[in-house]
């Protein structure tokens, strides 16, 4: 073949080309791990899982193809759940980049739940990552692998179902034929004597009685604990005291010889719960030696609803808005000079005001204040007031309010120190120009323990959850953006893999009730620009 110079009209011959052969790209090895459960903790249990990892690690490191990218294992987890650590860091490495392939047993053993098992390999497909099932000879990069894979982890179900249900009926007949089904070695003040029986621990036993006499004389559970952990008692786990511990052994019917059998229950997600009428039970009197007398446990019950009572006794619970709550941003803890911010507890029952700093900077800051909102409804409160808190020797606490200029003559407001840099437009340079994009709300530092920095929308701050779900942005986060001097309003999304991105506009994003921009929050989250300042 030859060519025209355009130039000179002539032929010129064609150059000699010397084609030369590429070096061949050295073939990566595959990153390879293996993940392997068990669902019991059993000892055996135990040695087969120490022999599947052993069997991995040999299996991986002996092929010259492969990198050998760890074994992840969870143990004594059932498959049905898909909140398993070993499960969930293997995703998260495989979201990182650094698996190529996963090798395990079975179906059964990578998940039990269709929906959690099809879940993961689609994922996994979507990034190339495949799944090879041992027993099945099933690779999900495959083009029948999802079929295969639908069918058997369908019956993979269905047997951990069926095994469910068969454990159920055993524990049931059990019940209904009254034969106790006991789990007293849990329990502070029994242990099983050389024929199996469940009888007092001398040890443990007399503090027990003693917790149920200083509930009966009227001493509060907060008291309670506090002389025990003085007394350097330790819970069954080795652990101090706490209120709830305390409200476990003086409501438990086991300290006066009854029990209780069903009295939790695994419900459809396979989780233990409270059994609260959903489920039958049985109430079975004079079942082991009791610890205290009928008496003495009815006497703490009394007790302990008394208090309820007073507790909730006047609690008014609404919207928070000052017509409702005319009180609410008028008070202030004694102790500190902290506002003190609503609080529900009891399943909804009950009301009180606790100090903000408690919350904030924890208990070594300030002890705090607790009062229930009928005390302060008696107060008829319309302008500043701090509240002091006096604990009696029984625990019970008695309140003083003061007015504002009261309290100040005698007090100031603690500060808190910390390694923060002051609020200046030297150090945030964009702090007077962000607000939330989802009511329009300033955003406002705030600094969590150990002096992290985040900013939070002003409204849910002052007005709770139900004006705005409010925005928490890292600072770090905020740092990153290219923010204008004009107004600024500061996004959140979540994505599918539950990590948050940011992004932020100058004009106030509209909330879509028909779906937030699902395709957002699939691919991720882009920055929402400024375009010309409009």
């Amino acid at each position: 073949m030859a060519y025209i110079d355009t130039t000179t009209r002539k032929e010129v011959s064609k150059m000699q080309v010397i084609v030369r052969k590429a070096r061949p790209e050295k073939a990566r090895k595959l990153r390879v791990c293996a993940y392997c459960r068990v669902s019991t903790d059993a000892d055996e249990q135990e040695n087969s899982l120490e022999n599947q990892i052993g069997h991995y690690e040999d299996a991986i490191t002996s092929k010259p193809e492969y990198e050998f990218a760890g074994v992840y294992h969870d143990f004594a987890i059932s498959g049905f759940k898909e909140n398993r650590p070993g499960f969930i860091r293997m995703m998260e490495d495989a979201r990182a980049g650094k698996i190529d392939l996963i090798l395990t047993k079975s179906v059964s053993r990578f998940a039990r739940n269709t929906a959690v098992l099809l879940k993961a390999t689609r994922e996994l497909k979507g990034m190339g990552i495949g799944v090879f099932f041992e027993l099945q000879n099933i690779n999900t990069l495959s083009g029948e692998g999802e079929l295969m894979l639908s069918i058997l982890a369908a019956f993979a179900q269905a047997e951990s179902e069926s095994g469910s249900v068969g454990a159920k009926m055993v524990y049931r007949r059990k019940y209904e034929a009254g034969i106790p089904v006991q789990y007293l070695e849990r329990s502070f003040g029994y242990r099983k004597d050389e024929n199996g029986k469940f009888v007092p621990e001398p040890s443990e036993a007399r503090w027990v009685k003693k917790i149920f006499r200083m509930a009966a004389d009227g001493y509060t559970p907060a008291a309670i604990r506090r002389y025990m952990n003085d007394n350097h008692v330790k819970t069954v786990d080795g652990a101090l005291w706490c209120d709830s511990t305390v409200f476990r052994i003086l409501e438990n019917e086991i300290y006066k010889g009854d029990y209780i059998m069903h009295k939790h229950y695994v419900n459809e997600n396979r989780k233990l719960v409270p059994n609260r009428g959903e489920e039958d039970a049985w109430y079975i009197e004079n079942d082991h030696e009791p610890i205290v007398s009928r008496k003495l446990w009815q006497d703490a019950q009394d007790k302990l609803n008394e208090k309820r009572e007073y507790l909730s006794e006047g609690s008014f619970i609404a919207d928070f808005t000052e017509e409702n709550y005319p009180y609410m941003g008028h008070l202030f803890c004694g102790k500190c000079g902290y506002p003190l911010y609503h609080r529900i507890y009891s399943n909804g029952n009950r009301l009180s005001w606790d100090c903000s700093a408690v919350k904030r900077y924890g208990r070594g800051f300030c002890d705090g204040v607790n009062v229930p909102d009928g005390t302060v409804r008696e107060q008829e409160i319309t302008e500043n007031t701090y509240v002091m808190e006096k604990t009696g020797e029984t625990g019970r606490r008695e309140y003083t309010f003061l007015k504002e200029a009261s309290w100040k003559r005698r007090h100031r407001k603690k500060e808190f120190k910390h390694d923060v840099p002051e609020l200046n437009l030297e150090n945030y340079p964009f702090y007077k120009s962000i607000y939330c994009g989802e009511c329009g709300g300033r955003l406002v530092r705030y600094v969590g323990k150990g002096g992290r920095v985040v900013w939070i929308c002003s409204n849910q701050k002052r007005k709770g959850s139900r004006f705005c779900t409010g925005i928490r942005v890292p600072d770090a986060e905020m740092r990153k953006m290219e923010l204008r001097e004009e107004k600024n309003y500061i996004t959140e999304r979540k994505m599918k893999n539950g990590k948050k991105c940011y992004g932020h506009s100058c004009e106030k994003q509209k909330r879509d009730t028909q779906g937030e921009n699902s395709s957002q929050e699939n691919q991720g989250c882009s920055l929402l620009p400024c375009i010309n300042g409009q």
